[in-house]
């Protein structure tokens, strides 16, 4: 692969384990190492990879500082946060700035492969997008592209693979993961801001069903559903640890930490189950589709 890198870490250690993972597993070429934050903005405008693997705190400027002082200077690439940070409001906070999946530390090397194994199937995606939108379509004129009967399919296949195909919020879930590939399609942003789309499905609701809904009613469904998906999965990991689907839905759709203290939860070595984040759970099924 072509796909280029930047890792900015203050620990050596774990600079030397994430190049090592991208080379022996021919993900590409890192660029360039950093270990503090000072420059970082400018270095990364420099080089451009197109990957970015960062750590949250740095010296002289944190990592949420990078990703939005490189996107305000015009950094179009992808961002991968790295943290021992478990704070749910920080983790909140690095996605709303731009990274696009958070992995927390110690890290662990199949999830951190399966990541940037689906980063850079999202990042081909992209670029053969818009070479198609820049060579034959006048972008004024883009017409949105409806979802087909196989893509369709596919969200229903990874549904049924986790197991909730038929569960009560998987229809907005569904919707939602729909809604954002299309706005990506039409403008070649992968954007997602839950509250907004919450609001534009429940409007959707409304007018079609008549169904009175709010947002939080909405997202406890949805997050019920992907609860749901985390105990298969979970259960799944007890069965066989190298399970295929174990080992692919575990990362991308989950935090591998929360996929394991679930599986401590349903074996009764914890009274404390996982947590899920919907929006990663929507990027993932979204990188997946794609």
């Amino acid at each position: 692969m072509s796909n280029t890198y930047m890792i900015i870490d203050d620990d050596i250690n774990i600079r030397a384990m994430l190049k090592d993972l991208i080379i022996r597993n021919e993900l590409g070429r890192v660029f360039c190492e950093l270990a503090d934050g000072t420059e970082a903005a400018n270095e990364i405008m420099f080089y451009n990879p197109d990957v970015v693997i960062v750590d949250m705190l740095l010296p002289g400027k944190d990592g949420i500082g990078i990703i939005e002082e490189a996107i305000k200077l015009g950094y179009k690439g992808k961002f991968i946060m790295v943290s021992q940070v478990e704070d749910r409001r920080i983790i909140a906070k690095a996605y709303t700035a731009g990274a696009v999946f958070f992995i927390n530390k110690p890290i662990n090397s199949v999830e951190v492969v399966s990541v940037i194994t689906h980063v850079v199937k999202s990042l081909e995606y992209e670029k053969s997008f818009r070479l198609i939108k820049n060579t034959v379509y006048n972008l004024e004129e883009t017409k949105p592209i409806e979802p087909t009967m196989s893509f369709d399919r596919k969200i229903d296949q990874i549904f049924s693979d986790v197991g909730i195909i038929n569960e009560s919020g998987a229809k907005y879930l569904k919707d939602i993961i729909i809604r954002v590939v299309k706005k990506e399609q039409t403008s070649g942003r992968f954007d997602i801001v839950m509250k907004a789309l919450y609001e534009d499905l429940i409007e959707e609701e409304r007018s079609q069903h008549n169904e009175v809904i709010n947002s939080r009613s909405m997202e406890q469904r949805i997050r019920r559903t992907i609860m749901k998906a985390l105990s298969t999965i979970a259960l799944l990991g007890i069965e066989d640890y190298y399970n295929i689907k174990f080992m692919d839905y575990s990362t991308i759709l989950f935090d591998l930490k929360q996929v394991k203290q679930e599986m401590n939860y349903i074996e009764n070595e914890s009274s404390t189950r996982g947590k899920v984040n919907i929006k990663k759970f929507v990027e993932g099924v979204c990188s997946k589709i794609k």
